[in-house]
């Protein structure tokens, strides 16, 4: 991500500026920096000169911003962003949805097959989002931008029953996400992953990164005023825990160990020692009759709503 930053800024709009013999200008009518950037033959990096250079040699990352400029107001443009960011980084599997600041979270597109989405996404926004680190990390206020899930998850993640129980059988080798924020009560993150055997491209993330701004503009225009049903109820892991009776430091250590943080973490985060986090855990069992973490894992999250993956033929 640090290869894209502002040189200028735009108060009337957001404009992103492509090398001239490519691409003119594209005008979003949004506020956000101007960027300059070139896509060209050359190897990604730097010219000296402020700009990007991003390897496009057949200008296909350019064909597929342009589609998605072109779709922007109609229906085909969710499909047509994922089209791009396979195109730049060689990830085929997207999943758009936004996160809400008073709690929970809606779909908004997804190329999976009905079956894929069933197993997968139907207990993701039943409640397993909670866990998600994406869902976390904007809660915990990380700015906009692209970030790698194997780079942001908490130390043992994949230690967590989170990650036993939903995430492994979700099939992704590797996955990353674009944070957009929609306005002051919404945030969209456009997840992207890649299956088994399916190999990304190099340099892919620079690419992504050099348009960035160019998506995040269209994204909030298509979905600056996206709303959370005002009768629906704000739904966090906390609340969960006040319901069954958790005091505040015991929820913190809960949200914090079944997000999958070790104890050494939680003591550093919570400025307590790994011996006292160890106490709050057995005050933890006790309260809920539990004895391990997976066990308090299953009072808040049933094994019945996962799936396992379906098995190779």
């Amino acid at each position: 991500m640090g290869l894209v930053s502002p040189i200028s800024p735009a108060s009337e709009a957001a404009r992103l500026r492509l090398d001239a013999s490519l691409w003119r200008a594209y005008d979003c009518g949004m506020n956000a920096p101007s960027y300059r950037v070139k896509l060209a033959a050359s190897p990604t990096g730097t010219d000296g000169e402020g700009s990007v250079v991003v390897r496009d040699p057949d200008n296909a990352v350019l064909v597929a911003l342009a589609e998605a400029i072109t779709q922007a107001d109609n229906e085909r443009f969710s499909a047509s962003v994922a089209h791009l960011i396979e195109v730049a980084t060689g990830y085929e599997s997207a999943v758009f949805a936004g996160y809400f600041e008073s709690g929970g979270a809606v779909p908004i597109y997804s190329n999976l097959s009905q079956d894929d989405e069933r197993r997968t996404l139907d207990p993701y926004f039943d409640g397993a989002y909670l866990l998600d680190p994406w869902y976390n990390m904007i809660r915990d206020g990380v700015p906009d931008g692209v970030y790698r899930l194997s780079e942001c998850a908490p130390d043992d993640f994949t230690r967590t029953d989170y990650y036993r129980e939903y995430y492994a059988n979700v099939g992704l080798e590797d996955e990353f996400a674009l944070f957009v924020t929609l306005n002051d009560a919404a945030t969209l993150v456009l997840s992207i992953g890649t299956r088994q055997g399916r190999q990304p491209l190099h340099g892919g993330f620079s690419v992504l990164s050099a348009v960035l701004p160019c998506i995040r503009a269209l994204c909030i225009r298509r979905w600056g005023g996206l709303s959370r049903n005002s009768k629906a109820p704000p739904h966090s892991l906390e609340e969960l825990c006040v319901q069954i009776g958790l005091s505040e430091r015991e929820i913190e250590v809960t949200t914090l160990l079944l997000r999958g943080y070790s104890n050494k973490v939680i003591a550093r985060n919570l400025d307590i020692s790994p011996e006292t986090v160890k106490v709050y855990r057995k005050r933890i069992n006790k309260k809920l009759g539990t004895s391990s973490t997976r066990e308090v894992f299953a009072r808040f999250f049933p094994a019945s709503r996962f799936e396992p993956a379906p098995s190779e033929p």
